[in-house]
């Protein structure tokens, strides 16, 4: 099997957006790339509060490599 030389790791950019509904897309950007959503969590008012939706955000975040805290 032949070495492989990596050459450039291109950076990342990831962040979460929240809309007026209240559902939060948290984003990945590769250099170069299109943005696109790779988590969606809802809201629902019965089910969901800002605190534990606001949380689990910053959780994921943070197992993806982003800077937290990142404010929605």
């Amino acid at each position: 099997m032949e070495a492989v030389e990596l050459v450039k790791v291109l950076p990342t950019k990831i962040w979460a957006e929240k809309d007026m509904f209240g559902t939060v897309n948290i984003k990945l950007q590769h250099e170069g790339l299109e943005a696109f959503s790779i988590v969606q969590i809802n809201y629902d008012y019965r089910y969901t509060s800002n605190a534990h939706q606001h949380e689990l955000t910053q959780r994921i975040l943070a197992m993806l490599g982003a800077d937290v805290p990142n404010v929605i």
